[in-house]
C-alpha cells in the first residue's frame, strides 16, 4: 500500500515508499486488516476490483505471496526456453516457480527437502527437484546443466548460505533475483570465486512485495484466467477467534503448514 506521491513510488520503486521497505505500510506503520473495517491509504491507487469468478481465498494471496513470489521472478530476467534454481519452495518461493514457468522458462530446479512442498513445486511448475539435506544442491544444479549454471537464480527463503549457493549456480551473465528476508547477522556474504571476483557480469536483483492497483488488477486477471491457482498452498484454515492459534502454527511450522487462511463470519 504505497504513497504513490512520494519520489520512490514515481521512480518507480513503491515497495520502497517512505523510505527502505517503506510501501509495507500495514502492520508495518499502521494497524493491520484483522477487523470488519479498516483504512486504505490512497485506495483509488491501492485496491483493485476482485473478478466475479475469483474467490476472496484466491484473491487474498494477491497482496502477499503472489505478488512478492512473481516479483523473484520478474526480477530474475528470466530468458524465453532459459533455465533458473529457485531455493526454497514455501508460499513465496512456490509462487516464484509459478512465475517462472509463466515467464517461459525452459528448465525450473526447486530446492526443497519437505516432501508435501516438493509435491507442490512439482504442481507450479518445477521440473527437477533437488533435496538439498540429500547432497550439495550447487553441484547437483552445476552437473545438470554441464557445468554452466543456471541463466537465473531466485533466492526465496532469506538465508546467508542460500544466497551464496544461487551467486554459484548462476552462470556468467545471469541474475540472481533476491525475495528472501534476510533478518539474521550482521552481513549477506558473497563467495568471491563464484562470483567472480566480482567481473563476472552477474547480476544481483531485490524485490519486497510490489503493490498498487494497476499490480492487484494483473495477478487478479490471471486468477481469473486460471493461469496459477494459489490455494493448493492453502493447508489450514482457522475462524476469526483462533486467529492466535493461526500465527502459532504458522510460526512454529505445525502440522505441515505451508499457508493458513483465517476466515471472517
Amino acid at each position: 500500500t504505497p504513497d504513490w506521491g512520494d519520489l520512490a513510488s514515481q521512480a518507480g520503486h513503491s515497495s520502497q515508499s517512505g523510505q527502505a521497505l517503506g510501501g509495507w505500510k500495514f502492520s508495518n506503520t499502521k494497524d493491520g486488516v484483522f477487523a470488519d473495517y479498516f483504512h486504505v491509504n490512497e485506495a483509488d491507487a491501492n485496491m483493485a476490483r476482485i473478478p466475479a469468478t475469483v474467490t476472496d481465498d484466491m484473491a487474498v494471496y494477491c497482496a502477499d505471496m503472489l505478488s512478492t513470489g512473481f516479483a523473484g521472478a520478474e526480477g530474475a530476467n528470466i530468458p524465453i526456453g532459459g533455465t533458473v534454481a529457485i531455493f526454497a519452495q514455501g508460499p513465496v518461493g512456490l509462487m516464484a516457480t509459478a512465475g517462472a514457468r509463466l515467464r517461459g522458462a525452459g528448465q525450473i530446479f526447486a530446492v526443497e527437502s519437505i516432501p508435501a512442498r516438493q509435491e507442490l513445486a512439482r504442481f507450479y511448475g518445477a521440473d527437477v527437484i533437488i533435496d538439498p539435506t540429500a547432497g550439495d544442491p550447487v553441484a547437483a544444479i552445476l552437473a545438470a546443466t554441464d557445468g554452466l549454471g543456471v541463466d537465473s537464480a531466485i533466492e526465496a527463503l532469506g538465508a546467508d548460505i542460500t544466497f551464496q549457493h544461487c551467486v554459484a549456480v548462476t552462470r556468467p551473465g545471469g541474475t540472481i533475483s533476491n525475495i528472501g528476508y534476510h533478518g539474521d547477522g550482521e552481513f549477506v556474504h558473497l563467495p568471491r570465486e563464484a562470483w567472480g571476483v566480482g567481473m563476472a557480469e552477474k547480476t544481483i536483483t531485490t524485490a519486497l512485495c510490489p503493490g498498487g492497483r494497476l499490480r492487484m488488477g494483473r495477478l487478479l486477471r490471471l486468477l481469473e484466467q486460471g493461469r496459477v491457482d494459489p490455494t493448493r498452498m492453502t493447508t489450514h484454515t482457522f475462524p476469526f477467534a483462533e486467529m492466535e492459534t493461526a500465527f502459532a502454527v504458522m510460526d512454529k511450522k505445525r502440522d505441515g503448514v505451508i499457508k493458513p487462511l483465517i476466515v471472517f463470519g
